[in-house]
């Protein structure tokens, strides 16, 4: 293969749950009542930490209030998806593929870590990864590269042996700043949205294109 180690987002590309925040973010938007709409989610929210939303919404607040927010809006976001939860389409093989080769694998989200945990745990994903990386191990959300040099660097690889699969603009920025190859998974964003940021795209796993990776 190409690339030495692979590097997974997790919403949007394990799972493909992005109503599902859209939907909990836009309940929480109606009770605190700031401007929110499915444009503003694509280009603003998608991909950054709860941390980074929390004071771009409220302003300058305690980490208390950050965390208390964040439960908030997560257990609004898993009371929606815990029904309907299930890997990306194609992801499960092309994840047992990956195990039988000589590459890495690992999760570099800005998921908080009770989403992290809610998603691995349910859908048994969690033995597929050798390191998992989430928001609240990183000073600085995507676009930053933090989140992705620290997945390389758990690794042991290099950024460059390593490719970044990504449904959000924010991540795509962040692993090409990290130095990695990308991948860019039209689910959150269209094809024709990704394109200027990415040269290779794809709707799901079951695609051929991630069997030359």
């Amino acid at each position: 293969m190409k690339h030495k180690g692979f590097i997974f987002d997790m919403d949007g590309v394990v799972v493909n749950n992005h109503k599902f925040h859209f939907k909990a973010w836009m309940e929480f938007s109606k009770k605190y009542k700031f401007p929110l709409d499915a444009q503003i989610y694509r280009d603003t929210y998608n991909g950054k930490t709860n941390a980074d939303l929390f004071q771009m919404i409220f302003g300058k607040i305690t980490q208390e209030e950050i965390q208390n927010y964040g439960a908030e809006k997560e257990h609004l976001y898993q009371t929606l998806y815990k029904q309907e939860m299930k890997p990306h389409k194609g992801i499960l093989e092309f994840f047992q593929y990956l195990k039988s080769k000589p590459v890495k694998l690992a999760l570099g989200t800005s998921a908080p870590t009770m989403n992290v945990n809610f998603t691995l745990d349910n859908l048994n994903l969690r033995s597929y990864f050798d390191v998992i990386i989430d928001g609240s191990m990183v000073t600085h959300g995507k676009p930053h590269p933090e989140v992705y040099e620290l997945c390389a660097k758990g690794l042991n690889l290099s950024p460059k042996d390593c490719i970044v699969l990504e449904d959000s603009i924010a991540g795509l920025q962040s692993g090409k700043a990290a130095g990695c190859s990308i991948l860019g998974i039209a689910t959150s964003h269209t094809k024709e949205e990704l394109k200027p940021h990415v040269d290779q795209i794809i709707s799901d796993f079951t695609d051929p294109l991630v069997f030359t990776l």
